[in-house]
């Protein structure tokens, strides 16, 4: 599960920086696809909503009371999803790191 969580938030970190380059306006919303569609770029927004598709809402890989009992977050990742994971939030990163250089 920390693995999961690193790479969602890792994901989520780049794009709030990405639009923070464009725009200088600080963000609280935690969803990638929303964060994302402010950077008008039609690839990041499509790897945010994968990532977003194969994990979840970010809360519900924070806060045990998202997930149904008597499951807990780390019952429901696997690690092909954290494979997977890794791979869209790298993708994520490297688009970012692309734009902002």
């Amino acid at each position: 599960v920390v693995a999961v969580i690193l790479f969602f938030s890792g994901a989520e970190k780049a794009l709030k920086a990405a639009q923070y380059s464009v725009d200088s306006n600080k963000t609280n919303v935690h969803n990638l696809v929303q964060n994302s569609l402010t950077l008008k770029d039609s690839s990041l927004t499509s790897l945010s909503s994968d990532l977003e598709s194969l994990l979840g809402d970010s809360t519900r890989m924070r806060y045990p009371d998202q997930v149904c009992c008597p499951r807990i977050p780390s019952d429901i990742y696997t690690r092909e999803m954290a494979r997977q994971a890794l791979q869209l939030a790298t993708r994520i990163l490297d688009n970012v790191r692309n734009k902002v250089q």
